[in-house]
C-alpha cells in the first residue's frame, strides 16, 4: 500500500506577538485564506553561491544567514487589529518605524503530530492599504521580514 499523509487546514494556527501592540501579548491572527497558498516563508538570500573561476575551478561562498519574509495570502475581515486582522496590523505595523521586531508562531498539524515554527525580528515589510474586487474577496499578500526562525 502507498503511503498517505493527512493534514487539516482547519487546526492551522498563526499567532503574532509585537511589544508595541497590545502589551506584547500574542494575537491569534484571522482573515487566512484556506484555498491555495496560504502562508510562504522564503530565505532573503542564498546561503551558497558558487564563484566560477577561469580555469575551470570554482569558489564557494556559504554563510548562515537564515533571515527571510514571510507572505501571507489574508483577506480583511474585521478592519480591527486588536480581533486579529492581519491586513490592520501589518498597516500599523508599517506607520510604527519599527525598531524591535516582533514574533510569529505558526503551528499544523500533519498525520496525527503538531508542528510549530516561530519567527523572530519580525517586521511589517508591505502591507496593501485597500483593495477591492467585483464578485469575489480580494487577497490581501501581507508580507514580514524575519531575522531568524526556530522550529519546534
Amino acid at each position: 500500500m502507498a503511503d498517505h499523509s493527512l493534514q487539516s487546514v482547519t487546526d492551522l494556527s498563526i499567532a503574532f506577538s509585537h511589544p508595541l501592540l497590545y502589551d506584547g501579548m500574542f494575537i491569534t491572527l484571522k482573515g487566512i485564506k484556506t484555498q491555495g497558498e496560504i502562508l510562504n516563508a522564503t530565505q532573503i538570500m542564498d546561503n551558497s553561491k558558487v564563484v566560477p573561476l577561469i580555469n575551470g575551478g570554482s569558489i564557494s561562498i556559504t554563510n548562515s544567514n537564515r533571515s527571510g519574509t514571510i507572505t501571507i495570502t489574508a483577506l480583511k475581515v474585521s478592519g480591527d487589529a486588536a480581533k486579529g486582522d492581519i491586513t490592520e496590523i501589518a498597516t500599523k505595523l508599517v506607520a510604527l518605524a519599527d525598531s524591535q521586531g516582533g514574533t510569529v508562531r505558526v503551528s499544523y498539524g500533519l498525520n496525527g503530530a503538531t508542528y510549530a515554527t516561530t519567527f523572530f525580528y519580525v517586521t511589517a515589510k508591505t502591507a496593501p492599504p485597500l483593495k477591492i474586487a467585483g464578485d469575489d474577496a480580494p487577497d490581501y499578500s501581507v508580507e514580514f521580514n524575519y531575522g531568524d526562525y526556530k522550529r519546534g
